[in-house]
């Protein structure tokens, strides 16, 4: 009975799938284009496994240059005085926000929590 148990064990293991190679940061000959961040530009990349390997910071699925502008909004945000640092991406160009409200009522994408980091 035992070893039957482990066959079977074994059997579903091996048929499980495996993680796709993108969340583990493999760059595959894949065209699903997403928007990364790399030392605060937006950059376009084949998919989201070759963005990890490049240590970039997928932000959208998408191309870059394809991104819809945020529609106006007519309501008011109102954001707390908590300082929580994030970097926002608007426009193409990354700074930092004292927290996550105030980039998002900016109109800004969250790339990272902390500083913005620059390339030198």
């Amino acid at each position: 009975m035992e070893k039957a148990l482990a066959s079977a064990l074994l059997v579903l293991a091996l048929l499980a799938p495996a993680p796709p190679a993108a969340a583990a940061g493999f760059c595959m000959m894949l065209w699903a284009p997403v928007c990364a961040l790399k030392d605060g530009v937006q950059k376009t990349y084949s998919n989201a496994g070759c963005a990890k390997a490049d240590d970039a910071t997928v932000i959208r699925e998408g191309r870059c240059e394809d991104a819809p502008a945020p529609p106006p909004s007519s309501r008011s945000v109102y954001c707390t005085d908590e300082y929580a640092p994030v970097c926002g991406v608007k426009n193409g160009g990354a700074r930092m926000y004292s927290n996550k409200c105030r980039a998002f009522a900016d109109g800004a994408t969250v790339a990272n929590l902390g500083a913005c980091q620059v390339k030198r």
